[in-house]
């Protein structure tokens, strides 16, 4: 049957601390303080029933079926039309029930929460094995990482292990870097693996700055390492988050594409920090729509692999503008007005919580 849904809501699974959801890319949920689509709202790592897994999927999937749209996924830019494939299974696994780091970005979303950080979570690894012994996850499955730093997860081993290095699985992890995982290299070398490593600066200085952290040189020598041997470079991605008044630069941007040349990395990423897209309502500024595109071109004209990001593609205008000076004037001071605003949240650290060594 053809209609209107996403592939999240039939066949995918999240892992937060306190809650078992769909996905993670609500906009009710990153925009209005609200819930993402929910399988059980308070679970703390139970084996899954696959008869209550499969009720829930079908109670958002009916809303779907019957033309319309849950409330948890209105505006959501993953809602696609298409023939739907309602067997039951799980292709698509995200873990983000875990937020301990050895970081402390001053966009990341986990300064916004009150808990302290911690690696007090529950093992995810019996809950995943009892999914495969049902069937409901099966070879090929995507296992995407979220929430702190996984290489100083306490499961991180055992997960590449039992998944990625014996070909069950390809998993998808965000990492700072800063720690270097031997599995992980091995793992990437077997292409059942692929990282992202948000490096946002091309100097020591400016990663500072935006990490609070000084790891730069130990970033840039573990990326050599994961890079070395690798058969298909795009396994690893260098990603720039841009912040405004902090790394929006063209010449912050042209030095991070030297290293990503230099470490022989092929494919970047650009993004729009989520708390400055999260202000205008994914609106983005048109001042920074153009500087986004500028760099992307200048991404592309120097050979590498480029994507614009989530946050970035969840924008409702993030199209070039007609060039009309009034209008570009407008901009530039409308943005920098707000950059004010968001950069004070950055400098004060209102919602910083003291990073996890």
């Amino acid at each position: 049957m053809r209609y209107k849904s996403c592939n999240l809501i039939q066949h995918g699974l999240c892992f937060y601390n306190e809650m078992l959801v769909s996905c993670c890319f609500s906009p009710n949920d990153q925009i209005n303080g609200g819930f993402p689509p929910i399988i059980c709202k308070n679970y703390h790592g139970e084996l899954i029933d696959s008869d209550f897994l499969f009720k829930k999927i079908k109670e958002y999937n009916d809303v779907f079926k019957n033309g319309s749209c849950p409330k948890e996924c209105l505006n959501c830019f993953k809602i696609e039309e298409k023939e739907w494939n309602e067997d039951h299974y799980i292709n698509s696994i995200t873990i983000t029930h875990f937020s301990a780091c050895n970081a402390d970005c001053i966009y990341c979303s986990n300064n916004l929460e009150k808990n302290e950080r911690t690696n007090n979570s529950y093992d995810i690894l019996p809950v995943l094995n009892n999914l495969k012994e049902q069937n409901i996850i099966r070879q090929g499955v995507e296992l995407h990482i979220g929430g702190g730093e996984f290489t100083i997860y306490k499961e991180c081993d055992d997960l590449i292990d039992k998944f990625a290095l014996s070909g069950f699985a390809k998993v998808f992890v965000p990492t700072n870097a800063i720690r270097y995982s031997d599995k992980l290299h091995q793992a990437l070398v077997k292409n059942t693996a692929a990282i992202v490593v948000s490096l946002d600066a091309g100097s020591r200085k400016t990663y500072k700055k935006i990490k609070n952290v000084d790891a730069f040189d130990i970033v840039v020598n573990n990326l050599r390492k994961y890079a070395s041997g690798l058969t298909e470079p795009e396994t690893i991605s260098l990603k720039y988050i841009i912040i405004p008044t902090i790394n929006d630069n063209y010449t912050e941007f042209s030095k991070f594409l030297s290293f990503a040349k230099k470490l022989n990395i092929k494919k970047v990423i650009i993004d729009v920090d989520a708390r400055y897209s999260r202000l205008l309502n994914y609106n983005i500024d048109p001042y920074l729509i153009n500087f986004v595109e500028r760099i992307k071109n200048e991404s592309l004209k120097r050979g590498f692999i480029t994507e614009t990001y989530s946050f970035y593609s969840q924008c409702s205008n993030n199209s070039l503008k007609d060039k009309n000076i009034i209008h570009d004037i407008y901009s530039f001071i409308r943005y920098k007005i707000l950059s004010k605003k968001i950069n004070y949240l950055y400098t004060s650290h209102l919602y910083g919580i003291k990073r996890v060594d």
